[in-house]
């Protein structure tokens, strides 16, 4: 068998707390399902998600721990919103909500 970097079979959570009994959700089923790697991705990363990991990386070894520092450090960096745009507070909380998900 070769090897995902997604998980197929990935439930989108009904409630905000999850089930703390077992055999709730699909890969939750002890014995009834291969271990992925990855068991919490729907899809493989996009390359500007990709991208995005390497420039936040950048970004937080230069020290940023807040968001208008991550900000500056995108924009400082060049690093493109995925719209081509620079970087701003409500750009990256939304991005980092999208991918959140």
């Amino acid at each position: 068998m070769s090897q995902l970097n997604y998980n197929p079979q990935l439930k989108q959570w009904e409630r905000i707390i999850p089930a703390t009994e077992p055999g709730q959700g699909r890969i939750e089923q002890p014995g009834g399902f291969d271990n992925r790697v990855w068991q919490n991705r729907d899809h493989e990363p996009e390359a500007f998600e990709l991208a995005l990991v390497e420039a936040l990386e950048s970004v937080f070894e230069d020290g940023a721990t807040e968001l208008d520092q991550v900000v500056a450090g995108l924009n400082r960096i060049e690093f493109k919103d995925r719209q081509g745009n620079a970087w701003t507070d409500n750009s990256v909380l939304q991005e980092l909500a999208v991918l959140g998900q």
